[in-house]
């Protein structure tokens, strides 16, 4: 009896390993939230998604694994952001394997060519390098989310055609949905809201946000990359420009903790100056309660828009 209770144990054991170990492997493979939740959203239950970032980490930093590089190579569609973001990806051709169809994200929008007639214009930036470090967060643009959406679909029509009207009409209704929020919040902004002031305590990641809907979003970090460097002198003249502002409420990045805000809310708390804290999320990742719960970008960019309509009024 102890010889198969210890042999049952065993392969328990291997069989949980065996699942950790292959628990990236999926159809279709992707490198970060906003292209893990489109491609899931048109599959369905057809396909299977994998997210290789697990959830709550910061993406980039991140260092693919062994394990990451089998998923890749396995995986039917792998979908990654660009090589700015992804640094760890030198050569794709040495990654996919030689079935795999492999899509960089960052080749498949147009920021002057929009799918809906009533889509607010994009206003350029006048600074060339801002406007580069921009473009490096072109997700955060609703109207560029949506050719996203469309080219991924594409792709996933191309390795099964077989499903193709499923996965037409799940694309479809979720497009509608990207369509109908960005269309409502943009005759929200165009009714009164147009070039006012939001201030970010975070890395300078919303800039295509900010320029699709006319609204100046001040960075308190001038870097496009979380963990730039910060002195007391920046810290004392952004504060100051949120009191001179009149802003009362800040906004933070999803998944790093807000030191800076908290200083900042604390000194003005010293001069009877009330501040708010609140998220304004960027889609890099989100967190494991997030992902189990099945949250969408649009969800997010929903909570985004909720939370702004308060710090505009």
């Amino acid at each position: 009896m102890k010889k198969i209770a210890f042999f049952i144990t065993l392969l328990a054991s291997l069989i949980i390993l065996a699942s950790c170990t292959t628990s990236k492997r999926a159809d279709i493979v992707t490198t970060m939230f906003p292209q893990y939740d489109f491609a899931s959203q048109i599959v369905g239950d057809k396909m299977t998604v994998s997210l290789l970032v697990p959830p709550g980490v910061e993406v980039h930093a991140y260092e693919a694994t062994s394990k990451d590089m089998v998923a890749i190579k396995n995986a039917k569609l792998f979908i990654f952001t660009s090589f700015e973001i992804d640094t760890w990806i030198k050569d794709v051709s040495t990654l996919a394997g030689k079935d795999t169809v492999v899509m960089n994200l960052s080749e498949h929008y147009a920021l002057e060519e929009h799918h809906h007639a009533h889509a607010l214009a994009y206003t350029p930036l006048e600074d060339d390098d801002h406007d580069h470090d921009d473009e490096l967060h072109f997700w955060v643009d609703p109207v560029v989310a949506m050719q996203l959406l469309d080219a991924i679909l594409e792709q996933i029509v191309q390795i099964d055609p077989e499903n193709e009207a499923f996965y037409r009409d799940n694309a479809e209704a979720y497009h509608e949905e990207l369509h109908e929020l960005h269309e409502s919040f943009d005759l929200y902004i165009q009714n009164g809201y147009v070039d006012r002031d939001i201030f970010f305590a975070g890395h300078n990641a919303l800039g295509l946000f900010g320029a699709r809907y006319h609204l100046h979003i001040e960075s308190l970090f001038e870097s496009f990359k979380p963990d730039a460097d910060l002195t007391s002198a920046e810290l004392i003249a952004f504060t100051n420009a949120v009191k001179q502002a009149n802003i009362h409420i800040l906004f933070v990045e999803e998944l790093a903790e807000p030191k800076a805000a908290i200083q900042i809310k604390n000194e003005l708390a010293k001069q009877n100056y009330n501040l708010v804290i609140l998220e304004l999320h960027a889609y890099h990742n989100v967190t494991k309660t997030e992902l189990e719960e099945g949250v969408r970008y649009i969800d997010l960019l929903e909570r985004n828009i909720d939370y702004i309509k308060q710090a505009l009024n």
